[in-house]
């Protein structure tokens, strides 16, 4: 079955239910946000994996791995090898918990901290980027919908 849309073109349903998807919308900006990110996280030569890790860390570190995840929204053993790639490439050690002998603190070495210093003007600039289409009231409204998406 066709459906008359914009410009009385004719659009199969199909097309037209992917072409007004919520979901397939996301998506697509998403993959997009990734490719950018990794692009401009290559340049100072850090994985896109280790990215949301190394921001959470930046905001507060000498917290154990649980809580890293927790804050991501990322299971556990994404947060495990992501830790272990930070601590392998110098950004992070591991110290002992003084309050549990089963975990670890997570702690930014000085080379992490530099690292993790260049990030926010990365997303910064990706972000303005990405919303350059869109004036300041614009941004502000699609920010707070997205925030009122996010906390369902």
């Amino acid at each position: 079955m066709l459906r008359t849309v914009y410009l009385m073109a004719q659009v199969p349903d199909h097309r037209r239910t992917r072409e007004t998807s919520f979901g397939f919308a996301i998506q697509n900006i998403a993959r997009r946000l990734d490719a950018e990110m990794k692009r401009e996280l290559a340049e100072i030569d850090l994985d896109l994996k280790l990215f949301a890790n190394l921001m959470v860390l930046a905001e507060e570190d000498n917290i154990n791995q649980s809580e890293i995840g927790k804050r991501l929204n990322f299971p556990e053993y994404y947060t495990s090898r992501a830790v272990d790639a930070l601590v392998e490439a110098g950004y992070v050690d591991r110290l002992p918990d003084p309050n549990s002998r089963r975990t670890n603190r997570i702690v930014l070495t000085k080379v992490g901290r530099e690292k993790a210093n260049q990030l926010p003007a990365i997303v910064q600039s990706v972000n303005e980027r990405f919303q350059s289409n869109l004036n300041p009231e614009e941004q502000r409204t699609l920010m707070r919908l997205l925030g009122k998406l996010l906390t369902e």
